[in-house]
C-alpha cells in the first residue's frame, strides 16, 4: 500500500460542471472515482496529472445516469479493467446491461459496500433520474460526504453527513440570474424545482443550519457557467457560514477544470486550485 493511500483520506475533483463531472477519492487502501463525466482519455490524462495511474483505480461510482455524470463510465473501466458501480436504477437508465463492462457492484440505496478498507454508504437524493445517490465515503474515522444533483436537501442527508468531516455539494445557480438567462422556460423550471438543482440561497441554508460540528472543508462544485458566478457563490457560503458561527470551516469552489487534493480529517489543509422552499432540511 503506498503512502499517499495509507495516510487516510483525500479527494482531489477533476471535472466540475454541465461539461463533465469526475472526483477522484483516496482512503483505506483504495482508489475511487465517483462519476465518470468526462471522456475516457481526458479521465485519464487528469489522473496522470494528479500523479495517479488509471489502471490503480479500484471502481467508478456512478451517482446517477446523466451524461455529465456517466458518459466515460463505460469506455474508461473497459479500458482499464475495474467495476461499475452503482444502483439498478442507474444500470438500467444508463444503458449499462447493454455494455461489456469488467465488472458491476451493485448499489442498494441507504446501504454500505468496501471497496478495500474504504467504505462507501449511498444515499438517496431527490433528482429527475432513475435512482440517484449522494455518497459517504469513510476511511477510519474520517468521511466525506458527496452529493451533486439534487433538488433539496431532506434530514436523511443532512443526518447522513452530519459526521463528515468534509463535503462536497453542489451550489448550482443563483436565482435572479436563472430567470433572467438563456434557458428556455421549461428547462429553468426543471432547474428550480424540488428534484432540480440546489441554487446558492438553499447550499447557504444548509451551511448555516445543518452543516455538522466535525466538518473543517466544504467543496462547492457544479456551478453553471451561465446561470451562476464564483463571487456570488462564495458570498453566499461564507456569509451563511458566519451566521453560524462556523468561521473555522474552509471554502474552495470547483471549476470545470476542478480542484487540487482536499485532505480529510487530523491534518486537513487547504485544498489546493486549479484555476426557497426547496431546501427541506427537518
Amino acid at each position: 500500500m503506498s503512502e499517499a493511500l495509507a495516510r487516510g483520506l483525500r479527494f482531489r475533483v477533476l471535472g466540475s460542471g454541465s461539461t463533465g463531472n469526475a472526483t477522484l477519492v483516496e482512503g483505506g487502501g483504495a482508489r475511487v472515482l465517483v462519476d465518470a463525466g468526462l471522456g475516457p482519455r481526458q479521465l485519464a490524462d487528469r489522473l496522470l496529472s494528479a500523479g495517479v495511474d488509471p489502471a490503480s483505480i479500484d471502481a467508478v461510482l456512478v451517482s446517477h445516469e446523466h451524461g455529465d455524470h456517466s458518459r466515460g463510465a463505460v469506455a474508461f473501466t473497459s479500458k482499464w479493467g475495474m467495476p461499475v458501480a452503482g444502483t439498478p436504477g442507474t444500470w438500467q437508465a444508463a444503458g449499462f446491461g447493454a455494455a461489456s463492462l469488467p465488472g458491476w457492484v451493485r448499489f442498494e440505496p441507504d446501504r454500505s459496500r468496501m471497496f478495500r478498507e474504504l467504505c462507501v454508504r449511498t444515499v438517496p437524493v431527490p433528482h429527475d433520474a432513475a435512482s440517484p445517490v449522494a455518497f459517504v465515503l469513510s476511511a477510519g474515522d474520517v468521511s466525506l460526504g458527496h452529493a451533486t444533483d439534487l433538488g433539496h436537501v431532506r434530514a436523511d442527508l443532512v443526518e447522513a453527513f452530519r459526521g463528515c468531516e468534509a463535503l462536497l455539494i453542489e451550489s448550482n445557480y443563483d436565482p435572479a440570474m436563472l430567470r433572467d438567462g438563456p434557458y428556455p422556460w421549461a428547462l429553468k423550471e426543471r432547474i428550480l424545482g424540488s428534484l432540480g438543482h440546489l441554487s446558492n440561497g438553499d447550499v447557504a441554508r444548509f451551511l448555516e443550519r445543518g452543516l455538522g460540528e466535525e466538518c473543517k472543508s466544504v467543496v462547492l462544485a457544479h456551478l453553471s457557467l451561465k446561470n451562476n458566478h464564483p463571487e456570488l457563490v462564495l458570498h453566499a457560503a461564507e456569509q451563511a457560514l458566519a451566521r453560524g458561527g462556523r468561521y473555522g470551516v474552509n471554502v474552495v469552489l470547483a471549476s470545470a477544470e476542478g480542484t487540487g487534493w482536499v485532505e480529510v480529517g487530523r491534518g486537513a489543509g487547504r485544498p489546493g486550485r486549479t484555476g426557497d422552499e426547496q431546501l427541506r432540511l427537518f
